[in-house]
């Protein structure tokens, strides 16, 4: 071979060589793209991971302070039963009499003051 003709291959080649470098030179630039779309996508997913969490926390407060409250208020209905029981009990048992006894002194009362404040018609 002649260097004329080494010449031009060693030219061609640099060429390629170029070329190449060129074209892995885009490659990373794509890639490197890539990754950033892919790290912004990754860093939003780790954001709302982040609330979603955040947000359980709160429901799972929320579901105790709930179940407290639901707690307290079968204590108080309990506390009502228990008293109207009672109530129904006093009733039965003839301690209704001793309220309608309490009435019928109060009425006689008003009667008995109602006459001492008549005049006498005789």
């Amino acid at each position: 071979m002649e260097f004329d003709e080494l010449k031009q291959l060693v030219e061609s080649n640099a060429k390629s060589i170029e070329a190449l470098s060129n074209e892995s030179a885009a490659a990373r630039q794509e890639l490197r793209e890539g990754l950033k779309e892919t790290r912004a996508i990754v860093d939003s997913n780790a954001k709302a991971i982040l609330g979603l969490a955040e947000e359980a926390r709160a429901d799972r407060q929320d579901i105790r302070d709930l179940k407290d409250t639901v707690f307290t208020l079968a204590q108080i209905a309990s506390d009502h039963e228990k008293r109207l029981t009672q109530l129904v009990g006093y009733s039965i048992t003839g301690d209704s009499d001793r309220l309608d006894l309490l009435q019928r002194i109060q009425k006689l009362e008003r009667r008995i003051k109602q006459i001492e404040d008549t005049p006498n018609a005789e």
